[in-house]
């Protein structure tokens, strides 16, 4: 059966946990299909960066890098100025010996393996007959298709609820080191999300205190 579309939004009081998490990769690993496991795990490694799904599904393989300690992803933001979209590029990295870097990796060797000449790390497919499943190579995937992978590992999940836990990650540090979110908190949270103004960051810190997330839209927004 597929994802339906017109559900309700969900609303939780917290941010996806670190056992959901767990259970999101079990479900992955338990995936039939190599390439489904392995994108996947590669899509959780890359929103726990707390990047947005359009940012997620342009990277090309070439926005990958290593140095023998670290993986750099190099992701594409859109950002507004004056009424115009100015893309910037910024970088993420993780280390090499973290479960996250190897996932990510392991899906990009999978897909340089197989298909060679396919530039994306997320390209474009469709399922043919309820079976195959058909890999467009000159397209990216859309960023809906993230939603739909999220969904598929745990229904109480949605794409920016990851980059919520992001924020709250830098939240919750400074409030153990200073004992309270701050000023400083906003601006880290801008910094880390990669935000335009300080006022988004604030209603992260602001969404963290009164404990409610809501989901996104599930349709195309990007």
């Amino acid at each position: 059966m597929g994802l339906s579309m017109t559900n309700p939004k969900l609303q939780r009081k917290d941010v996806v946990s670190d056992a959901e998490i767990e259970q999101m990769l079990a479900t992955a690993d338990a995936y039939k299909d190599l390439f489904f496991r392995l994108r996947a795990k590669a899509v959780l490694g890359l929103l726990a960066t707390g990047k947005r799904r359009f940012e997620i599904v342009t990277l090309e393989q070439t926005d990958l890098e290593t140095d023998g300690r670290w993986l750099y992803v190099t992701f594409t933001v859109t950002k507004k100025r004056k009424k115009k979209l100015l893309s910037v590029r910024r970088t993420k990295k993780f280390q090499l010996t973290s479960r996250w870097a190897k996932m990510i990796l392991e899906y990009s060797a999978f897909l340089k393996q197989n298909y060679p000449n396919c530039k994306w790390l997320f390209p474009s497919g469709r399922t043919v007959f309820g079976q195959a499943y058909l890999i467009d190579e000159t397209k990216h995937a859309i960023g809906q298709e993230i939603w739909r992978i999220i969904k598929k590992l745990n229904p109480d999940d949605w794409p920016h609820l990851h980059r919520e836990k992001r924020a709250v990650k830098v939240i919750k540090a400074d409030e153990s080191k200073y004992g309270e979110a701050s000023i400083g908190t906003i601006f880290r949270v801008k910094l880390v999300l990669d935000l335009e103004d300080e006022k988004t960051a604030y209603v992260y810190v602001r969404r963290h205190e009164t404990q409610k997330v809501e989901e996104e839209e599930e349709t195309e927004i990007e």
